[in-house]
């Protein structure tokens, strides 16, 4: 057993070592296209790069989605004979950036830092998962276990698409592991929020501010109302906290009393209970009316899947960590604010396991960098993390 764990061991070592450079020069190819959520000519380029490095695995098949409107999504799959078991491996091939950003913010290195828009958030984690496997395959390590690939290209607009293609997937496996970036402390991810976006509008009565003021029922005045009233309902030590944003309303100037206004409200969950805590705060909100005569509705925009510490979750991120160990790394567990698709797959009922992408600096903005030395050191993780998923740790 020791003799076994030791050859996965010095195989992913090795393995990550010679493939570093390749790596690295990939990623400077990826980091000069534009591939923002929807920019279907950009994410085609990333499509068929990373479609060409799965090819490269002996044995893959590789399937591309396309969702009108939204791009290409990426399914690739590893299946021996006899599988006993399916795993996932999900990373993104979207940024947040817009046409023409790549160019005015080039790939740059300095020390250990390279620098480029989508490099940590999430085409470093794309290469550590194909990498990975191709490090293992090469070895003749692989798990006896069938490896899906879900590279979708629309988790920065909260993936209203790519769930269509991860449905199918989720059926029979037992584990998911996802590529978002690496964190301070070296930190694996077992809890998510998930975001819950709603637009709040309100209608009243138009009337001369000076004439009949009377007359009217301000829809300014009762969305500002909504705003306290959701905002008192607050509540800090649970993570429940309403934020406001893209406030509209008295267009007509102030000679006229609004009958229109409307703001976008974002709120993060963490469990699915939170799901139905703001279900019933916003449906108490919208029918408690401080002015006679307006109505108020709420629409929710997007809902996504909270990635709640389950138990197994929390079991898999422990196996991470006593591979890591193995390795001399430490890698400490972690949750986070931000959503990801990791909740899709935890809300299936998947353990899943988040983060194992390279560790990140300033992602969302355009110094977005990335540790080198990460993308080999995450990539000998996953490796020995797969090559051992079949003993006892």
């Amino acid at each position: 057993m020791e003799q076994c764990q030791e050859s996965v061991l010095q195989a992913a070592r090795a393995g990550a070592c010679a493939q570093a450079a390749e790596q690295i020069e990939i990623l400077r190819a990826l980091s000069a296209i534009d591939s923002g959520s929807r920019y279907e000519p950009g994410n085609l380029q990333v499509v068929e790069l990373v479609e060409g490095l799965l090819r490269k695995i002996p044995g893959i098949a590789t399937q591309r989605h396309y969702s009108p409107g939204v791009g290409t999504h990426l399914v690739a799959r590893l299946r021996p004979e006899n599988p006993r078991g399916k795993i996932l491996l999900n990373a993104h091939l979207d940024t947040v950036f817009q046409t023409g950003d790549a160019a005015r913010h080039p790939w740059r290195v300095e020390g250990d830092r390279a620098y480029g828009l989508g490099i940590a958030d999430c085409k470093g984690g794309v290469l550590v998962a194909i990498y990975a496997v191709k490090i293992l395959a090469q070895a003749g390590l692989l798990p006896q276990k069938e490896i899906v690939f879900l590279f979708n290209c629309d988790e920065e607009i909260g993936s209203p698409t790519a769930q269509e293609i991860f449905a199918p997937e989720v059926e029979g496996a037992e584990m998911a592991f996802v590529f978002e970036a690496g964190r301070g402390d070296n930190g694996i991810i077992t809890a998510r929020k998930a975001p819950l976006s709603m637009t709040l509008t309100v209608r009243g009565r138009a009337s001369h501010a000076g004439v009949n003021y009377a007359d009217g029922r301000s829809a300014t005045v009762e969305l500002a109302h909504k705003i306290l009233s959701l905002y008192g309902r607050n509540d800090d030590a649970r993570g429940l906290q309403f934020n406001f944003a893209h406030l509209s309303g008295g267009e007509g100037g102030t000679g006229v009393v609004p009958d229109f206004a409307q703001a976008k409200v974002g709120v993060r969950v963490s469990t699915p209970a939170d799901v139905e805590t703001v279900r019933g705060i916003i449906q108490e909100v919208a029918s408690d009316t401080f002015i006679p005569g307006t109505v108020t509705t709420i629409t929710i925009d997007e809902m996504g899947h909270p990635m709640e510490r389950t138990p197994g979750n929390v079991a898999l991120y422990q196996r991470v960590r006593r591979t890591g160990a193995l390795l001399g790394m430490e890698l400490s567990e972690q949750s986070t604010g931000g959503g990801g698709d990791s909740g899709y797959f935890t809300c299936q009922g998947i353990p899943t396991v988040d983060a194992l992408g390279p560790y990140m600096y300033e992602i969302h903005s355009t110094n977005e960098s990335l540790r080198l030395s990460s993308l080999q050191e995450r990539t000998t993780l996953f490796a020995a993390v797969l090559g051992l998923l079949d003993q006892p740790l």
